[in-house]
């Protein structure tokens, strides 16, 4: 049956608003404006935005455009947007609110909405494009002032510039959250991006509300992070707004808050100078990765830090390692770091937070009065052993994936005694939480991924402990307006995630909210007549997610409710559009259906691969023919391109083993004439190895399609990232590999470390 709660909330919000009738005082009355909206002189950005969304939604709303001055008229209803002489001689103070809060006052003929409102100022050399020499040219300032080699972190700072608006992200905006409370008060809603995305009542009266109220968000940081842009442009930027998020920059700085060691080793120069500051792996040094061991790659990270607080004015700098540093140097004195025991998650917590912390404690004697931050992450997210205590100065951001974390009770509380764990070490209390919705991705096909439940199960229980979220959102390139559409069909990222996102949003201001009335409200202004028939699909898709994509029966039970949704509304309406926008999501789920639902193919080598934790001991050399690693049980013989049987000259096959966290391969690759196999290094010290023989392997993941592995007689690997079809050769698989030749035959082993779903997709934006 459905739920009538929302009715009740609704009923508190006309309460809320409205006006004392005897007064009979109009904001707009039978469609004639009534009042005013008036600013300080020169307002803020923020303040001039809040004044056009309140113009435009009120006109919106009854067909009356309030006029923007700065000078009421006698007559006038007084609608006092941001801070003004006329609000402080109303005694209305902004002083004592933070990171987004606001105020909302009225009398007897005057309506105040404000908060702090600043406008954010660059500091030079910051990043105003990516085009030609832009890069080389910041980093050649950046020198000038470092008096060192370090990549300017701010390179992609104009992305945080919405154009369209003439604000920053960073720009404080109180007030405007005030008019977009006063708005969603009228019955306002911005459920998606764009217009599709809105909900504007019809009236031709707004009456003056009395009210006195001053909201603040129970969490300060409350940032989308979406792939291919930082925060989004045009339709998501001031989404984005009108959602009330924060990017937190008065805390975490106006920098990317996370892998902030990279900007330290990015540099050829530094490379090229300081070899020893980067991970020794297979005896080489590798890019990116540090050698924490490293005394001068210390006495460097400190100097950078120290410069960015005392140039650029930053309140907390990031100091953690570069992305994909499960990577670890082999070095001697690193290696004795390592903890055992704590293989997944915290192998490498105490090597890493030793180093980190020192850093942290160093700054310290210099700017007590700042922070540094650092990612619990990967191979490092358990809480160091061997510190009791952490630098005073320190902040932690917990990286974990909200959906995954909720999947059974036993992870939930593994989860929550990392956090406690982390909690007891961190003197400062400064816990964030870095969590991953890039769930309506392509790889996804189509899977309805929706949890607004487990969403406000957590909100709640991260309540007081988290100071806000940080959170990845997948964004379609064809949204971005930097690359076409690659996938064939007009991925739409936001036809399901909007649900969660905007769920997320209302409870980063209220952890307690009623969710139930929240989603039942959703339901029935957004979806119209299609109300019931769309929570049915909505709820079904929250219970069955997990699993749908490999599983015929869910896949139906989605799509028969989706096409019952479509099947009452009017699909010329504007809630026809709306449930056409989640059919059309759903379109990749038909053939996938198809797909599972047909036998498979018996032409392609099929095995499962074999657990076997013996081979984590043993010394890769190439060799397949010692029993005690590689038994001959289900191997994998390969055919030619045409699936026909390759001759037994020239035979080719392979084992698979997984031990512990990664995947063994066993290659035997028969060759009668090994004096003309692949080359070796060329000229300029790189194999061509599509000039001789390789062996190539290729991964897709449920959600990532694909990555490629080349691996040449001569020992020489090639990684590559082939997502979208791009050939991406600065990824680094992390595999190690040996060679062995034989008089008519070239062997290979090849360990490829491997992750759980726990860590699928989590990797916080570059």
């Amino acid at each position: 049956m459905k739920r009538t709660r929302w009715i009740g909330w609704w009923a508190a919000c006309v309460m809320l608003w409205g006006a004392d009738l005897r007064a009979e005082v109009f904001i707009v009355r039978q469609g004639q404006p009534q009042a005013e909206i008036i600013t300080a002189a020169e307002p803020a950005r923020m303040t001039r935005l809040a004044a056009d969304e309140l113009q435009t939604y009120v006109e919106k709303i009854s067909g009356a455009r309030l006029p923007i001055v700065t000078e009421p008229s006698a007559n006038a209803t007084r609608i006092y947007v941001g801070v003004s002489h006329f609000t402080e001689e109303l005694g209305l103070a902004v002083s004592d609110l933070q990171h987004g809060a606001f105020r909302m006052d009225s009398g007897s003929n005057w309506l105040a909405l404000l908060g702090p409102d600043g406008d954010y100022q660059p500091i030079e050399p910051w990043g105003k494009s990516r085009s030609g020499g832009a890069i080389a040219k910041l980093n050649q300032e950046f020198d000038a002032v470092s008096g060192d080699v370090f990549y300017n972190p701010f390179d992609t700072h104009y992305r945080h510039y919405y154009p369209e608006q003439d604000v920053w992200s960073f720009d404080e905006a109180g007030t405007l959250n005030a008019v977009h409370e006063f708005l969603r008060g009228l019955g306002v809603r911005w459920y998606a991006p764009g217009e599709m995305g809105e909900v504007v009542p019809h009236t031709a009266s707004i009456e003056l509300p009395q009210v006195n109220r001053v909201v603040r968000p129970d969490f300060p940081v409350r940032n989308f992070r979406y792939g291919y842009m930082q925060h989004g442009v045009g339709n998501i930027g001031i989404w984005n707004l009108r959602l009330g998020f924060n990017p937190g920059n008065e805390i975490l700085g106006h920098i990317m808050p996370c892998h902030g060691m990279k900007w330290v080793l990015m540099r050829p120069e530094m490379r090229e100078a300081h070899p020893e500051f980067y991970a020794l792996y297979n005896g080489e040094r590798h890019d990116l990765h540090p050698c924490l061991s490293s005394e001068g790659l210390f006495e460097k990270h400190v100097a950078y830090v120290r410069l960015l607080f005392d140039h650029y004015d930053e309140p907390m700098v990031n100091i953690d390692l570069a992305d994909g540093a499960g990577i670890t140097c082999q070095c001697e004195s690193c290696q004795a770091q390592l903890t055992s025991g704590r293989e997944r998650i915290g192998r490498m917590s105490d090597l890493t937070f030793d180093y980190l912390n020192r850093v942290a404690q160093e700054v310290y004697k210099s700017h007590p009065d700042r922070m540094v931050g650092a990612l619990a992450y990967s191979s490092y997210r358990l809480p160091p052993e061997k510190i009791d205590q952490l630098s005073p100065n320190l902040a932690i951001t917990f990286s974990r994936r909200r959906s995954e974390i909720y999947a059974d009770a036993e992870t939930l509380e593994e989860y929550r005694d990392i956090r406690r764990g982390w909690l007891e070490k961190l003197p400062s209390g400064q816990l964030f939480i870095w969590s991953n919705y890039r769930d309506a991705v392509p790889a996804n096909r189509g899977v309805p991924v929706v949890y607004p439940r487990i969403i406000a199960e957590d909100l709640r229980d991260l309540k007081g402990d988290s100071l806000g979220d940080m959170l990845e959102v997948y964004q379609h390139q064809e949204f971005s307006n930097q690359r076409p559409n690659d996938h064939g069909h007009d991925y739409d990222a936001f036809a399901i995630n909007h649900l969660n996102l905007y769920v997320t949003s209302r409870l980063w201001w209220d952890a307690d909210l009623d969710l139930e009335a929240l989603l039942d409200e959703y339901y029935d202004l957004y979806y119209g007549p299609a109300s019931a028939a769309m929570q049915e699909f909505f709820e079904y898709s929250e219970v069955n997610w997990r699993g749908m994509g490999r599983n015929v029966e869910t896949i139906s039970g989605a799509l028969e409710r989706i096409e019952a949704a479509v099947a009452v509304v009017d699909t010329d309406s504007i809630y026809g559009e709306r449930v056409a926008r989640v059919a059309q999501y759903l379109e990749t789920l038909y053939p996938l259906r198809d797909q599972l639902s047909r036998d498979q193919r018996d032409d392609i080598p099929s095995v499962r691969v074999l657990p076997d934790n013996r081979l984590a001991g043993k010394e890769l050399d190439g060799r397949l023919d010692d029993p005690d690693y590689w038994r001959p049980v289900r191997t994998i013989f390969f055919g030619d391109a045409e699936g026909n049987r390759v001759p037994k000259e020239l035979n080719t096959y392979a084992y698979v083993r997984k031990a512990k966290n990664a995947l063994y391969f066993g290659v035997y690759c028969r060759d009668p004439d090994m004096q003309n196999r692949s080359p070796g290094p060329g000229d300029n010290g790189e194999a061509d190895l599509l000039k001789g023989d390789y062996i190539e392997i290729l991964f897709e993941t449920t959600t990532h399609s694909y990555y490629r592995l080349r691996l040449s007689p001569s020992g020489i690997l090639e990684d590559a990232d082939m997502g979208d079809g791009v050939e991406q050769l600065d990824w680094v698989s992390g595999a190690e590999h040996a060679v062995h030749i034989g008089e008519d035959y070239w062997s290979v082993e090849l360990r490829v470390p491997i992750a759980g779903n726990d860590v699928r997709d989590e990797e916080p934006l570059y």
